[in-house]
C-alpha cells in the first residue's frame, strides 16, 4: 500500500512511499503521523496538493516560475507551494514597457505615463535645438549693435534670433506636443544670396531714379539756357 506524506504544518504533499507493514498483524498496514493513505488528486500545471482537514485540496503552485511586480514590473519569484501570484502582488504576465501600469488585472497603456514621456522627448528635442541656434549667435551681439557685422552676417544674426523665437512659439502652443512641427533652420547660404540679390536689386532701383532724375532735369537745363 502506498502512503502520502505532508507537512505538518501547511499539509502540503511531500512524497509517496510503500507503507510498512503492521509487525503485529501482518494484514495491516502503518500510516505514521502526517501520513495518509487517500490517493492525492490528479494535478495540472501551476497546482498542488495539500491535505487539509481530512482531505487533499488542490492550491496554486508557481515555484521556480518567472514572475512580475504589478506595481513596476520587476520580476520576482515565489518559493512556497500555496500562493498565488495575485496575492503576492505578481503576475505571470510581463510588462511591455515602462509606458503601463497595471490594473483591472492585466497591463494597460497609462496615457498619462505616454504622455508625460512625449512631452519630455519634444522637450529634449527643443533643448538641443535652441542650444545650438544660441550657439550659432554666441560672441556676435556686441558686433551687431555696434554695426560691426556684413549684411549677409546682419541678416543671419536676425534670422537665427527670429528661429528662436519660433522654437519658444511651438513650446508654447496648446496642441503641443500632440501637434507640432519645428521651424526651419536658417540657410545660411539662402540667406547670402537673398541679401546680394536685394543689395542688386536696390542698386538698379536707385540707378534708375538716378536716370529718371536726370531725365527730368535735362528740359529745364535746356530751357534755361536759351
Amino acid at each position: 500500500m502506498y502512503i502520502h506524506n505532508y507537512d505538518n504544518t501547511t499539509g502540503q504533499y511531500i512524497s509517496t512511499n510503500l507503507a510498512d507493514a503492521d509487525p503485529k498483524n501482518q494484514d495491516r498496514w502503518l500510516v505514521p503521523a502526517f501520513c495518509t493513505d487517500i490517493q492525492p488528486p490528479e494535478r495540472v500545471r501551476n497546482e498542488w496538493p495539500f491535505f487539509v482537514d481530512g482531505a487533499w485540496t488542490l492550491k496554486p503552485d508557481y515555484r521556480g516560475q518567472m514572475l512580475y511586480r504589478t506595481e513596476n514590473g520587476e520580476p520576482a519569484e515565489i518559493l512556497m507551494a500555496g500562493i498565488a501570484p495575485a496575492d503576492a502582488g505578481l503576475t505571470t504576465m510581463p510588462r511591455p514597457s515602462d509606458q503601463y501600469v497595471w490594473s483591472n488585472d492585466a497591463w494597460a497603456l497609462d496615457p498619462v505615463i505616454v504622455a508625460a514621456q512625449k512631452r519630455a522627448a519634444a522637450m529634449k528635442e527643443f533643448e538641443a535645438l535652441i542650444e545650438a541656434a544660441r550657439a550659432a549667435n554666441t560672441g556676435k551681439s556686441d558686433a551687431y549693435l555696434a554695426g560691426l557685422l556684413s549684411p549677409a552676417q546682419v541678416a543671419l544674426f536676425k534670422a537665427w534670433a527670429k528661429y528662436q523665437t519660433d522654437l519658444v512659439d511651438v513650446i508654447a502652443s496648446a496642441s503641443f506636443p500632440d501637434d507640432f512641427a519645428w521651424p526651419a533652420k536658417p540657410d545660411a547660404d539662402a540667406i547670402a544670396a537673398q541679401v546680394e540679390a536685394d543689395a542688386r536689386a536696390k542698386a538698379q532701383a536707385d540707378a534708375d531714379a538716378q536716370a529718371a532724375l536726370e531725365a527730368a532735369r535735362a528740359p529745364q537745363d535746356t530751357a534755361a539756357g536759351e
